[in-house]
């Protein structure tokens, strides 16, 4: 397999016609939430504060059964919120490392597909991280404004002498494993009508403890573009990963966005090797400019804030909280609840500023009761 950078860039020069998610089409993204812990109590805070979609989030592992799908769908619903992602997706690791068991991990993956299928649930993001080291952080009581807290990254500073759990290992393994992953399961995806949605590495460093990273650049998405080109392989786009590669994020979403499902609204000061996570409002992105990029590319899929700061003062953190499931980290984790509503109101007005409010508005974009029934694929 090729890896060196000489794939072609795409760059959107008229936007895409809106896809169907789900019971969704229309030409507007939407505001979705992780919710820590999906409650009743979280999803009745998430449809007042304006969202409109769900994320079910769990980095070990998910449902592979359509009727729990369905049960968590009919708790969602039930809030007047859409289930339109789950975010984690089944365990990947001998996927990952090409390694024995990876074809049964691949049938496991492909009947999850199945199931969000039958439980009409369009999106699933993964990510292609050894499972050795995934997401890095020398910090999660880094001083933010305000006296709020977050996380922060610094090569320098982190012990790299270390191999992981797994070993050394190289690009080009990595990148036959995900060709051989992908031949496997897109098929069923475009069966199923799930849009597989591949997260960036975080921090998108190229080797970390002697584990080789391969999404660490848009001429990365690029090759897994290639690898596939159906539309059921696509991309996350997170906009702090991007934002830590040092490129123009508005930039990478002309060369991506065609193929992206789901964006993660997020940013940071730095780069791959030394960041600090930031309140949406204040880190290197301009983030209108950037919403701006997205409407350009006609993207209707969900845009959800990630990697929030945390406010000590009324919330203890994931040191003692219910966490995201999967997500072992520290105290500012980015998954508390709080600051998430903070930023769901900063994007609404982006939102309005950017989208319009007749297109964007919660009343545009919610679940319509009329459309609670919707599935991707009939059960067998």
């Amino acid at each position: 397999i090729d890896t060196t950078d000489t794939w072609p860039v795409q760059r959107i020069t008229a936007a895409m016609p809106p896809r169907q998610y789900g019971d969704y089409s229309g030409p507007a993204p939407r505001i979705a939430l992780v919710l820590t812990p999906l409650d009743e109590d979280n999803l009745k805070l998430a449809a007042q504060v304006g969202a409109t979609d769900v994320v079910y989030y769990n980095m070990n592992t998910m449902p592979d059964d359509s009727a729990q799908l369905r049960a968590i769908r009919a708790q969602v619903e039930s809030h007047g919120l859409r289930l339109s992602c789950v975010e984690g997706g089944p365990p990947m690791d001998k996927i990952i490392l090409g390694a024995d068991g990876r074809d049964e991990q691949i049938e496991n993956f492909k009947a999850c597909l199945r199931a969000m299928g039958e439980a009409g649930i369009p999106i699933l993001c993964y990510n292609f991280m050894s499972k050795g080291f995934v997401v890095g952080r020398n910090s999660y009581e880094a001083p933010a404004r305000g006296g709020s807290l977050t996380s922060e990254w610094r090569a320098s500073e982190f012990d790299v002498t270390t191999l992981t759990t797994d070993g050394r290992t190289t690009p080009e393994q990595l990148w036959a494993s995900l060709k051989y992953f992908l031949d496997a399961v897109v098929p069923t995806a475009e069966e199923c009508g799930v849009y597989l949605a591949m997260h960036p590495d975080d921090p998108p460093m190229p080797e970390v403890r002697g584990a080789a990273r391969i999404m660490t650049s848009p001429e990365a998405f690029e090759k897994l573009i290639q690898l596939n080109d159906s539309p059921h392989n696509g991309i996350t786009f997170c906009q702090g990963c991007f934002s830590e590669m040092g490129v123009d994020v508005p930039d990478a979403i002309a060369r991506l966005g065609h193929r992206a499902h789901f964006v993660h609204f997020r940013d940071v000061k730095g780069n791959a090797e030394d960041f600090i996570e930031t309140w949406q409002d204040e880190g290197q992105t301009d983030m209108h400019k950037a919403l701006g990029a997205w409407k350009a590319t006609g993207f209707n899929g969900i845009i959800r804030p990630d990697h929030v700061c945390m406010l000590p003062q009324l919330e203890e953190g994931h040191a003692t909280e219910e966490k995201a499931v999967g997500y072992f980290s520290g105290k500012a984790s980015g998954y508390t609840m709080i600051g998430r509503i903070w930023a769901v109101g900063y994007m609404r007005g982006l939102f309005d500023a950017v989208f319009g409010r007749a297109e964007s508005s919660v009343a545009a974009t919610a679940l319509h009761p009329a459309k609670l029934t919707t599935t991707l694929r009939p059960p067998k």
